[in-house]
């Protein structure tokens, strides 16, 4: 694919049981872009999330990647397709260890690569549960990465980690934008973000609330009266 989006959503809207957890949002990524997606606790970002990647199905609206309808895909077929995933808390098999690990998503080896890149030689024979947390959120993000899927979500992804841990993930994920690959990112660590991304969306109640240049949208009334708990903040 060239030109246009490689992920975008159009107006997609999810309701459980008669709540409207996400309304009407929409999104478009190009190439080669770091986007930030945060907003309180509750405001939709995982179902976002979700419903990207095929784990939900949306109530309405469309759902593309790499040009592609997959509104209605299940989620093992757009991994194929090229959407990889870090979820929130840590997921790998207990009883593969690290190397296992990056076999399984790479049989060509590719994944010896990140191995290194982030400094995880030394575990290659580790299993999970032997893992610091730090180092565990490490294993699962150079197989995601191993996967060499173009557009990679990633929830929390500095979630427990160190403040040296963050810098080095942060240059990670620079490196792998400038392979052109395209990250949304979630994040709670406000400083870390903006510190990160080209362009940032808020979310309040399923709903964006703004989007755009990282440090306008910090500096928005809503955004700081939403996420920062700031009454009467001024824009």
């Amino acid at each position: 694919m060239t030109g246009g989006p490689v992920l975008a959503a159009d107006g997609i809207r999810r309701r459980f049981a008669g709540v409207t957890a996400v309304d009407d949002f929409s999104l478009s990524l190009p190439q080669g872009e770091i986007h930030g997606l945060i907003g309180p606790n509750g405001a939709g970002k995982t179902t976002v999330f979700n419903l990207l990647t095929g784990l939900l199905r949306p109530s309405a609206g469309r759902i593309s990647l790499l040009g592609r309808d997959v509104s209605r895909w299940s989620a093992d077929r757009r991994a194929r397709a090229g959407l990889g995933r870090v979820f929130q808390r840590t997921q790998l098999f207990a009883t593969l260890n690290v190397a296992e690990h990056l076999a399984l998503v790479d049989p060509a080896g590719r994944g010896q690569t990140w191995l290194e890149a982030l400094g995880l030689q030394g575990f290659r024979s580790a299993l999970p549960a032997e893992l610091p947390h730090g180092i565990a959120r490490k294993v699962e993000l150079a197989a995601v990465l191993a996967t060499g899927s173009p557009v990679l979500l990633l929830d929390e992804p500095a979630a427990g980690l160190t403040e040296e841990e963050r810098q080095d993930l942060a240059l990670l994920l620079r490196a792998a934008r400038e392979q052109g690959r395209t990250l949304l990112v979630v994040e709670h660590d406000l400083e870390w973000t903006l510190s990160l991304v080209d362009r940032l969306t808020v979310l309040e109640g399923g709903r964006t609330i703004a989007s755009g240049d990282p440090g306008a949208v910090a500096r928005d009334a809503r955004v700081r009266v939403a996420y920062l708990g700031e009454e009467g903040a001024p824009s």
